[in-house]
């Protein structure tokens, strides 16, 4: 079976409708997301309704738990003023929708036990890059393929006891490069390709900007940072 794995969208239609057109190519039977559906960019209800219609596997992050919650905390001003935007225009059913999710999930693709962290095992809310990573993530979820989002940097680390993933972000890169970032698992020979695939982000942009959100997320778009 072929997987897609993909993180951090984070209401960004576009480049999730991109993404999910390589992966309807590449013909993947499932589509895992390691948490953040919503914040930052300006089409939150056409992304869970993505979501609903590829019956995407998600986790919560931690712009979907402060949608659900109002606490924003722990954000700068420009991801806070994204998030009550955010809560200010989406749809309550789509609300209820994200309510739904949990904070990690457990799967088994036809032998290959999965499991979706937002963070880190060891906390939800921790930023592990690449050099970050450890073997021992692996057994504290009782995995061979461990997915995370948070950081919106693409990695992948392979161990003995398995793999640590993180697909990047669909909808806000921030390893430098702007394409929307995703990863294709196939679970009969255990490889993960990392890849990417370009998109409107100048339609983002202005769709951003005439939404009034903050004018630093919307350029941030063109650099992947």
């Amino acid at each position: 079976m072929l997987a897609g794995l993909i993180a951090d969208v984070h209401s960004n239609a576009v480049a999730l409708r991109a993404v999910l057109a390589k992966l309807d190519a590449a013909g993947v039977e499932k589509i895992l997301h390691a948490g953040d559906i919503v914040g930052y960019n300006p089409y939150p209800d056409e992304t869970v309704g993505l979501f609903k219609k590829k019956n995407i596997l998600s986790i919560l992050g931690n712009h979907d738990r402060a949608l659900i919650t109002g606490d924003t905390s722990g954000f700068n001003l420009y991801a806070a003023a994204a998030l009550r935007w955010t809560r200010n225009i989406m749809q309550p059913g789509n609300v209820e929708y994200i309510r739904g999710l949990e904070n990690v999930e457990h799967i088994d693709l036809e032998g290959t036990p999965i499991a979706l962290v937002h963070g880190s095992p060891r906390d939800l809310d921790e930023y592990i890059y690449p050099d970050d990573a450890e073997p021992g993530f692996l057994s504290l979820v009782n995995s061979s393929v461990l997915v995370l989002g948070h950081t919106h940097v693409q990695f992948k680390r392979e161990y003995p006891e398995g793999m640590i993933v993180n697909p990047g972000s669909v909808g806000q890169p921030r390893d430098g490069d702007p394409r929307a970032a995703f990863a294709v698992l196939d679970t009969e020979s255990g490889e993960v390709k990392l890849q990417r695939t370009g998109y409107d982000i100048e339609k983002v942009i202005e769709d951003m900007l005439a939404a009034h959100l903050p004018e630093e997320l919307a350029f941030r778009l063109r650099i992947g940072f």
